[in-house]
């Protein structure tokens, strides 16, 4: 029983201390800020061509850091997919950027899990998750048609609620012209 005990104040402390860094280093600013330019990048995607984030301009971006080794990264992947298939025809680019060093690894994951959307490569998070400043995994940044930074979220998330792909199709609504 004592080590029980032991073991769970263990974890809540680790716990307490993760939430307190990411809140730490978003108000020292070390976090990218909503509103701000989003950092361009080019990298490799699993399908073998570059691809730069400045050419999903013109289009809403879901921009998804995460890895294979990463339980709630395996969690949330099949939400992505179902928001990617459910709004990409609307316009909605779902792009995610895989750290994972081990690339046949991450190849079966994309097979076993049936994956469609765009999946690129940033071994050991060196160029695009550096530049995004992520924390840790999953991470996902919400861009607007112009590449700016609209939303910030640390931590899983249901991307295909309701609620999301309601916010999304707004989103994605054409702005009205002015009369």
């Amino acid at each position: 029983m004592k080590n029980a005990l032991r073991t769970i104040a263990l974890v809540a402390v680790v716990v307490a201390v993760a939430f307190g860094y990411v809140h730490l280093a978003g108000q020292k600013g070390y976090a990218l800020k909503k509103g701000a330019e989003a950092p361009g990048f080019r990298l490799p995607s699993l399908r073998g061509e570059e691809v730069e984030l400045a050419s999903y301009r013109g289009q809403v971006v879901v921009l998804n850091f995460w890895a294979t080794w990463c339980p709630p990264c395996v969690a949330e992947m099949p939400s992505l997919e179902r928001l990617h298939r459910a709004l990409g025809p609307e316009g909605l680019a779902v792009v995610t950027v895989s750290t994972d060093e081990d690339e046949e690894a991450l190849r079966e994951f994309v097979t076993r899990y049936g994956l469609s959307l765009p999946v690129l490569l940033d071994p050991g998070g060196r160029v695009a998750s550096s530049a995004y400043r992520t924390t840790g995994f999953p991470e996902t940044f919400v861009l607007d048609r112009a590449g700016v930074l609209l939303q910030h979220t640390i931590g899983p998330a249901e991307w295909d609620s309701a609620d999301a792909l309601a916010h999304f199709r707004g989103l994605l609504d054409p702005v009205p012209a002015a009369r």
